[in-house]
């Protein structure tokens, strides 16, 4: 993370001694109106972008919830699947952007966008909120991004799961990675772990 943020001291921080430990924290990492992280390992991020609920107005055509893929890693997705049309129709694994360290599956701009997707393209979306930097280093994003893949392996082979209001339309066949800036890393990164896999995937 250092060569991505600038070494900052927030000037209107007091370094006095005090019982409350948020009034003597120091700000160790900074990427101005983004993150900031603190000597003593807290980190905060500003809510540059409101998230939202999974919930879409009916005319989007889509129906969209949340999933626990790993409990333990807390990851989590949040899935569109467009009106069904009879057959079943391609997944798209997405990875949101920012930078590794901040972003959201329920951030407001990438819910509305993907809903759009998955209506104009006619597949279900399965977008991935992964762990992210400091708390969590690289590689762990590419590790989440490679849990969600073998998360819907397990979907697929086990026929019948407790998600089929998605499932039972997906072809399992027909998978594509995609995602903007960190998410476009993670999709490489993942695809790139896919194709060394042995037996294949």
């Amino acid at each position: 993370m250092r060569g991505m943020a600038t070494m900052t001291l927030d000037g209107n921080l007091s370094l006095q001694i005090s019982k409350d430990p948020q009034k003597h924290r120091v700000v160790t990492e900074e990427i101005d109106g983004l993150i900031r992280v603190y000597n003593d390992g807290h980190v905060e991020r500003f809510q540059i972008v409101p998230c939202v609920t999974s919930i879409l107005p009916p005319e989007f055509g889509v129906n969209s919830g949340d999933i626990v893929i790993d409990k333990l890693s807390k990851i989590w997705a949040r899935f569109y699947v467009p009106k069904y049309h009879g057959k079943k129709i391609p997944l798209l694994v997405y990875f949101h952007g920012g930078g590794f360290c901040v972003g959201s599956a329920a951030w407001s701009c990438y819910h509305d966008f993907l809903a759009k997707l998955a209506a104009g393209a006619n597949c279900i979306i399965m977008s991935v909120n992964y762990s992210l930097a400091p708390e969590n280093p690289l590689p762990a994003a590419y590790e989440d991004g490679f849990k969600a893949l073998m998360w819907i392996k397990q979907q697929a082979l086990s026929g019948v799961t407790d998600h089929q209001w998605w499932s039972s339309h997906c072809n399992f066949c027909n998978i594509f990675l995609a995602g903007d800036s960190a998410g476009a890393s993670i999709a490489y990164n993942v695809a790139l772990r896919i194709g060394d896999a042995a037996p294949p995937l």
